[in-house]
């Protein structure tokens, strides 16, 4: 059985700053619950094709997952399928914004286990990955706040 969880927050900054953020592979293991590395496999992050390899460990378990951007609206919406042994899921990320400054982000993640005790398990955890993605934009906005109204993303080392 499928879940859906949506996440929401208001960042003090322009889509243009927030993506810089989230684009950077360097900055995701910074707001990214888990995520020890963020590899590039293929493409540019932020272009329809790309391919990345999201390196989690959680519980002192390590657990790879791959991330294939399905859709972009540049500075709107981004669509990707992410999938690894246990799960799969569609992450759709939309920015919007916001009549009084900054901007509107909204994660929606919609997913389901591969194997059974995990398709069963799932939607008993649905409040505790929603606290997660929702503590995971707490950073992201953190972060990005943290940086200088237009400044862009340092560069990575």
């Amino acid at each position: 059985m499928k879940i859906s969880v949506t996440s929401t927050i208001h960042i003090d900054r322009s889509p243009e700053e927030i993506m810089a953020v989230i684009l950077d592979p360097a900055q995701a293991v910074h707001w990214t619950s888990d995520l020890e590395r963020f590899e590039v496999v293929s493409g540019e992050p932020g272009d329809v094709g790309s391919m990345a390899r999201l390196h989690y460990r959680e519980g002192g378990r390590a657990y790879v997952m791959d991330d294939t951007l399905l859709e972009a609206d540049p500075l709107r919406r981004y669509v990707s399928q992410v999938s690894g042994e246990a799960l799969s899921a569609l992450v759709e990320t939309s920015l919007a914004r916001e009549q009084g400054g900054g901007t509107r982000v909204a994660v929606r993640w919609t997913g389901e286990g591969k194997p059974l005790f995990l398709r069963l398990l799932l939607p008993l955890m649905r409040r505790s990955i929603a606290r997660q993605a929702q503590a995971d934009l707490v950073k992201l906005k953190r972060l990005v706040e943290a940086r200088g109204v237009g400044e862009a993303a340092p560069p990575t080392t």
